[in-house]
């Protein structure tokens, strides 16, 4: 599978179930472990060893560690190691959106009243709005195929 089918049949297709619905755990586990292994197909399509694309791909999209880290807890619950460290399912809940375009909330971690529910992880205290996370990994993988 070449990285652009990889895009649209599974990376494309779950973020679509996610943005319809993009307060389920779930669809936003699966959208974010898709996006995550893009990684994968970008480095088995082009020969090259998983820390190289990493590398290459932190450039263009530099929170690659919080869909790694996404990905991982959706598998084991709690990750004991890395970066994410002490991340665990109970930190995703729904919660108002970003309220700025980058994904980031007001300083005191809020946002706007009217900003729609989403999947939101609280980590270390920052909060990251998953929706926007996946929409932007999958605008950043796009210009790489």
């Amino acid at each position: 599978m070449t990285p652009r089918e990889y895009l649209d049949t599974i990376c494309r297709p779950s973020f679509e179930e996610f943005k319809a619905e993009p307060s389920s755990i779930r669809r936003a586990w699966i959208s974010a472990a898709a996006l995550y292994h893009f990684v994968d197909c970008l480095a088995v399509n082009r020969n090259q060893k998983h820390p190289i694309i990493w590398k290459e791909l932190e450039v263009t999209f530099p929170r690659l560690q919080a869909l790694a880290d996404i990905a991982n807890t959706s598998k084991h619950l709690r990750l004991k190691d890395g970066p994410g460290k002490g991340l665990a399912a109970q930190h995703f809940q729904t919660g108002l959106g970003a309220a700025f375009s980058d994904g980031t909330y007001f300083s005191d971690g809020t946002t706007f009243s009217d900003a729609p529910e989403v999947v939101r992880m609280e980590f270390k205290g920052k909060i990251l709005d998953v929706l926007w996370l996946c929409e932007a990994a999958l605008a950043a993988w796009e210009g790489v195929t």
